[in-house]
């Protein structure tokens, strides 16, 4: 499915996600990634629900305004405290498909919005 033509220049823009592979800048990614600032990293969850503040921190270090996960297929939302957790360092976090949040990615850069991304294949 291509997502959108890059018109931001700045910050990294997702092409196209299809078949359990992300496609970013020249580059496919073929694993769960973050993204973050101006870098992209494997990321070693496989599970939302069982995950813990420490699945986190890579992301929080860099205090985003928000945080958009892709949970894979379908929503999983994980634990409530987990959650509350994340808002109370003042940080927005929301949980959709990693299609809708590959998109949703995409519109806040646009926006020029400081916010990273967890993408579970």
């Amino acid at each position: 499915m291509e997502l959108t033509l890059q018109t931001n220049k700045s910050g990294i823009f997702i092409k196209n996600y299809e078949n359990h592979k992300f496609y970013i800048d020249n580059k496919v990614f073929e694993n769960s990634i973050i993204i973050k600032n101006e870098s992209i990293a494997k990321w070693e969850i496989t599970d939302i629900k069982t995950s813990t503040l420490n699945n986190y921190e890579e992301i929080l270090a860099v205090k985003p305004e928000i945080i958009i996960i892709g949970t894979g297929e379908k929503v999983i939302i994980p634990d409530s405290q987990l959650i509350q957790k994340i808002h109370e360092k003042n940080i927005g976090i929301e949980f959709m498909k990693t299609e809708s949040a590959c998109k949703t990615y995409n519109l806040l850069i646009s926006e020029n919005r400081k916010v990273c991304a967890g993408l579970i294949l």
